[in-house]
């Protein structure tokens, strides 16, 4: 995914009726916005300072969704500067201007260090106002642009709970969409759709056609990183339809970005062709934020299309003055086509060199993706959520629980006692059965345990597609490890293979240990691509790794995968087709996954035991 970004997020969370109206006009259509919010300044008195301020915002914001040309936006700001700056900036004007100047004219640490000074006073605005849910949001979008990706995840998560009170407005739709892009970003494509969903759902009650736009671009991308670039490819299609729908060229300009960098992913060059060049023509211009993204789907063009040196050609002014705060995603894209085209003109050692910083800078990326918490800041963040469900309940039966404690007193003494007895009866029987439950080397869940959850998981699911995939891993050549090194270090290995597993997986999947070397994964409302996917990352962390005490093994697995689906919806037959994938893994020659095959042989076993129980229940009516 290398352009996404939620670029319409950002709100006012003005109070002031007009500006909330304003704010949806520049929803439905930014340019037209501009001159309402041109003519409604006109007729504004100057003593009115707050909405003057909040105008000028809305104007900026409606030139830059439009866009307009950074003068008349630069001007907008500027007016709204001189006129909101006597409000002091911990105000929510203050503060909207004050990640501005942040973000426009800062650099590296200092830009930091500006949002955080933001952030702290960010604490200071009421609970469930629009200004809270507004400044947030601000917050999380330019974190993110910063890759602090832990930050802009709680600041997502804040402004998305913050908007509860109100489920149907504009900043509502917009928390929505900047979290979806954060869980995206995080891997957790299901619960990013998710949040699409209900963020468009809003957009088309509102009749914001700009946003809606916007938001089907996004979808767009998060279809694309998760590998299914036709879903990708349709919704920037849409997203440039709706675009010209209203007139919005600058819109139909960005969802042509994606389409080209869609068609490209599915080697469709003739229809990528079309997109790319009218986006380099439109867009790589002086000035224009989206150049260097347009400039280096341009040269990827021109590489498949056979003209390498035309490729270097664009690329090499480019990128002469390093990286700068281009996005790793664009800055890994340029790198991996410019290594490719010194390839094919045979400059081998300086494309080895290129390659070799991508992949670098890929590893750098993908592991600020995994140390910054995003899997569980969202974890916590659904946790929460249940949490204030349940308090809504127990404020609900407080007047119960007063009751029942009036009839306690009555007996105090004796419940006291039973209540003792009770509860270290309990906290032994929890302890004996996490025991029970619990792999002792490993810490994972053990085998009944890992079963038992994904009873519980598919239950929680009821009919929806797809249920489930199914894992099996096998540590490759870990007698090896046990024969050369002891089986100390092989005890290591398995926990460190347990550690991996739990590092890669979606909170919402189930891993355990199924014996031996044999591990156990299993995810909900999954599909087989999606696990080989997760499996990817977690063969990447294994390779990563380096162990003192064996210095020279090397952590590989291999994995068959199976979808419930393909054994009638029986964990136990598809545990066992899994099972055959495994060994098929292993039989093409270790450190692969298997995903296909062997279903014959599980349908065959399936039919033999439905004619087997039909056959006893006939011998047993006979009998009776």
């Amino acid at each position: 995914m290398l352009l996404a970004s939620p670029a319409s997020a950002r709100c006012i969370g003005s109070t002031d009726p007009l500006i909330q109206r304003m704010e949806l006009e520049i929803g439905r259509n930014p340019a037209a916005a501009v001159d309402s919010i041109t003519k409604t300044i006109a007729v504004t008195q100057p003593a009115d300072t707050r909405r003057l301020a909040e105008l000028y915002l809305a104007k900026s914001h409606a030139l830059y969704m439009s866009g307009a040309p950074s003068a008349p936006y630069e001007k907008a700001m500027q007016k709204a500067q001189e006129i909101g700056g006597a409000f002091g900036p911990s105000d929510n004007i203050g503060m909207y201007l004050r990640i501005g100047e942040a973000v426009g004219t800062m650099k590296g640490p200092e830009k930091l260090q500006a949002l955080k000074s933001v952030a702290r006073d960010y604490e200071a605005l009421p609970d469930g106002s629009r200004a809270r849910t507004c400044r947030g949001i601000d917050l999380a979008f330019y974190y993110d642009m910063i890759e602090q990706t832990r930050d802009a995840m709680a600041f997502a998560t804040r402004a998305y709970r913050n908007s509860g009170t109100d489920r149907t407005s504009i900043e509502r739709a917009k928390a929505a969409s900047v979290l979806a892009f954060l869980v995206s970003e995080g891997h957790d494509f299901e619960y990013a759709n998710k949040l699409h969903s209900e963020a468009f759902a809003i957009m088309q009650e509102l009749k914001l056609t700009d946003l809606a736009s916007n938001e089907v671009l996004l979808r767009g991308y998060t279809h694309l990183a998760r590998g299914d670039w036709k879903s990708g490819l349709a919704d920037f299609e849409e997203s440039a339809r709706l675009a010209r729908s209203y007139g919005n060229q600058y819109a139909v300009d960005y969802a042509l970005i994606g389409v080209c960098e869609a068609a490209l992913e599915g080697k469709m060059i003739a229809r990528a062709a079309p997109a790319c060049e009218h986006v380099y023509d439109a867009m790589a211009v002086p000035g224009e934020r989206m150049a260097f993204p347009a400039t280096m789907l341009m040269a990827s063009l021109q590489l498949e299309q056979g003209r390498p040196a035309r490729a270097l050609q664009l690329l090499d002014p480019l990128m002469a003055d390093g990286r700068g705060e281009t996005a790793s995603g664009v800055w890994i894209g340029a790198l991996k086509t410019r290594a490719q085209a010194l390839s094919v003109l045979g400059r081998n050692r300086e494309a080895y060199a290129a390659m070799r910083e991508a992949q670098a800078e890929a590893k750098d990326h993908y592991d600020r993706e995994l140390q910054s918490g995003v899997a569980a800041l969202r974890a916590r963040f659904q946790t929460e959520e249940l949490q204030s469900r349940l308090s809504a309940e127990e404020r609900a039966s407080n007047a119960r629980l007063r009751l029942a404690i009036a009839v306690i007193v009555g007996s105090i003494t004796t419940l006291v006692l039973l209540g003792t007895l009770i509860f270290f009866l309990l906290r032994h029987r929890r302890r004996f059965r996490h025991l029970a439950m619990t792999d002792p080397l490993t810490g994972l869940a053990n085998r009944r345990a890992t079963l038992e959850r994904a009873d519980e998981a598919l239950r929680i699911l009821g009919t929806e597609r797809p249920r489930a995939s199914v894992a099996l891993f096998d540590i490759d050549h870990f007698k090896s490890c046990n024969d050369t090194y002891g089986h100390d270090a092989g005890d290591r290995i398995l926990s460190e293979f347990a550690r991996i597993m739990e590092d890669s997986v979606r909170p919402t999947d189930i891993v355990g240990r199924w014996g031996g070397e044999e591990f156990l994964a299993i995810f909900p409302a999954a599909s087989a691509q999606e696990a080989e996917q997760i499996i990817d990352h977690m063969r990447q962390r294994a390779a990563s790794e380096a162990f003192d005490f064996a210095p020279d093994y090397r952590l590989k697995f291999s994995a068959g995968v199976a979808v419930l689906e393909e054994a009638d919806d029986r964990m136990g037959d598809c545990i066992k087709l899994a099972d055959k994938r495994l060994y098929a893994a292993k039989a093409a020659g270790r450190n692969r996954t298997c995903a296909s095959g062997q279903t014959e042989d599980i349908r065959a076993l399936s039919e033999r035991l439905q004619k087997e129980v039909a056959k006893a229940r006939a011998a047993s009516a006979e009998a009776a």
